[in-house]
């Protein structure tokens, strides 16, 4: 039997617009589905309606409709923020919460524990304290202690948005296992580029009304509503559906492998032999010596680090959950003070200022907003840093910024009302107007659909063009392909990479030891022997059309 979204519609107030509209489709039993949407399109209300938080707890609004499941079906939601439901000091304690409260007896308890932690390989975190994980195995952690309640609908509203590749692959596959159990998952997500290879039905939502409701294959072969809806897909499809302007008998693929087979048809492969271009010059900024942090619960996060970042460019910080990226960037905006070495700012140590005073330098956006939002309105929120330092702006600034990235309209919100993705935008914009010449980025694309991704590319490029450093902690590869200049990577607290975005693509060395794979496009143009390394579609294509003579 399927679960039948029965004609809902909801607004959170009598006065208000309403958020949904006339949503009517069927979730099949067993199958996974993926709803997909713009920022603010109603899918976080869609959720909150199919776990009966509205109007159980959030009873101000106006619903109408229904979600039509039979009578004892028990629905469990891995939500957005892994921090709101996460309950107890341990690892061990936030698993077990939900399968205490169901009233399960402690040997069953016992049990589904050690199963869980053996699926997601978290074994080596469950007597770690919470507080001192990583985002991403905080996401893990969550994810989980609702799979230990064994629900018959599965939610996960951007469950792997903290998660590395490795632990994106392992959602993936234990989804996918679900499924083939019998299990139905709902995946609330603008990002398909993981879940691409587990998905069944695909719903579209715009401007909370159903637009599109489908199979995959069929949602992946609409250019126009992929670009419509602001969804991210794989860098395989993006380069299918660039390739195919070009090649009429060029067939859908979704894999690298697949890509292989389509381009074979086309052109031979070949020796990679282009040169590594001659790095710039460029003075430091920050400088880490000798850099060691171990925590109170004995976890040694950093080991002997040593780094020179370059003025001006853009940094990318990666490595796998738990590798000390999160940790790294803290100790250099005074956030963590180092058990031993020093972290210096244009040759100075940082070490014995305050937060607030390197902040003036260096700033710090937090992976998760709702640790950065504490006004009343947008407008207040955005000029915050510039408040607390005395950095003069105008009310025309303002304007200009929210209308370039579409919250003018939002201008009186509440932030916390935002959605996810503007809620993160909104935490980036706030320090354009700050002092510093430093901004580091953890997880910046959380939550963000495929227009904020854009609009935050466009903004990273323009505070380089200013002579600003930009360091990043990002998981999504190809987009830091697309936007860095240079590299950092760690592995179980320790660097094991330092050099130029072209020196990075070809140490896949690197890759294979932290279990992370280059993008697509990157292997690619290497394999067949392009005159250059790819780092995006249009590049490939246009250097594949080359060797085609066209």
């Amino acid at each position: 039997m399927d679960y039948v979204v029965n004609n809902i519609n909801y607004r959170y107030s009598p006065d208000s617009r309403d958020v949904l509209k006339n949503v009517n489709f069927s979730i099949e039993k067993g199958k996974v589905t993926a709803i997909v949407g713009p920022s603010g399109c109603g899918k976080s209300t869609l959720v909150q309606i199919f776990s009966k938080v509205i109007p159980k707890l959030i009873g101000n609004g106006v619903l109408e409709g229904s979600f039509d499941v039979p009578e004892g079906t028990f629905v469990s939601v891995v939500s957005q923020t892994p921090e709101n439901q996460l309950f107890g000091y341990g690892v061990e304690d936030a698993i077990a919460f939900g399968m205490e409260n169901l009233g399960l007896p402690q040997e069953e308890v016992v049990e589904r524990m050690e199963y869980v932690l053996d699926l997601l390989n978290l074994q080596y975190l469950r007597n770690r304290s919470v507080a001192n994980l990583s985002g991403g195995q905080r996401q893990s952690v969550c994810i989980a202690s609702v799979l230990a309640m064994d629900p018959d609908i599965l939610i996960m509203d951007e469950p792997v948005s903290s998660l590395d590749p490795n632990g994106k692959k392992m959602v993936q596959n234990i989804l996918g296992q679900l499924s083939v159990n019998g299990n139905t998952v709902v995946l609330v997500d603008n990002n398909l580029v993981w879940s691409a290879g587990i998905v069944d039905h695909v719903i579209g939502l715009l401007d909370g009304e159903v637009v599109f409701d489908g199979t995959r294959d069929e949602f992946f072969k609409d250019f126009e509503l992929q670009e419509k809806l602001g969804v991210i897909i794989p860098q395989e499809v993006e380069l299918y559906r660039e390739l195919s302007k070009h090649f009429d008998d060029m067939e859908l693929f979704y894999t690298i492998e697949e890509a292989r087979v389509q381009i074979d048809k086309k052109i031979t492969k070949k020796e990679f032999t282009a040169p590594v271009p001659a790095a710039a010059g460029s003075e430091n900024i920050i400088s880490v010596h000798n850099l060691v942090k171990t925590f109170n619960d004995g976890f040694h996060a950093l080991i002997d680090v040593n780094t020179n970042l370059p003025k001006g460019q853009v940094i990318a910080v990666l490595g796998q959950n738990g590798s000390g990226k999160t940790t790294f960037v803290k100790h250099l905006n005074g956030l963590h003070k180092p058990t031993s070495g020093d972290v210096r700012y244009m040759g100075n140590s940082i070490l014995k200022k305050t937060v607030a005073q390197i902040s003036k330098n260096i700033i710090l956006v937090f992976q998760h907003p709702e640790h950065m939002l504490f006004e009343e309105t947008v407008e207040r929120e955005l000029t915050f840093c510039a408040r607390m330092q005395d950095v003069e702006f105008t009310p025309e600034q303002i304007t200009e910024v929210l209308e370039h990235y579409h919250l003018e309209k939002e201008r009186e919100t509440f932030p916390l009302n935002l959605s996810m993705g503007q809620k993160h935008m909104l935490t980036i914009l706030s320090v354009l107007f700050s002092s510093a010449d430093v901004i580091i980025l953890d997880e910046p694309t959380l939550g963000m659909d495929g227009f904020l991704i854009k609009d935050l590319e466009r903004m990273i490029a323009n505070l380089r063009d200013q002579g600003k450093t930009v360091i990043m902690i990002s998981h999504e590869i190809p987009l830091v392909f697309r936007t860095v200049d240079y590299s950092v990577i760690l592995n179980q607290g320790e660097k094991v990479f330092e050099g130029t975005k072209e020196e990075l693509s070809r140490r896949s060395d690197i890759f294979d030891a932290i279990n992370i794979s280059l993008p697509p496009v990157v292997r690619l143009s290497q394999e067949y022997g392009f005159d250059k390394v790819c780092f995006n579609v249009a590049d490939f294509a246009e250097e594949m059309l080359k060797r085609c003579n066209r």
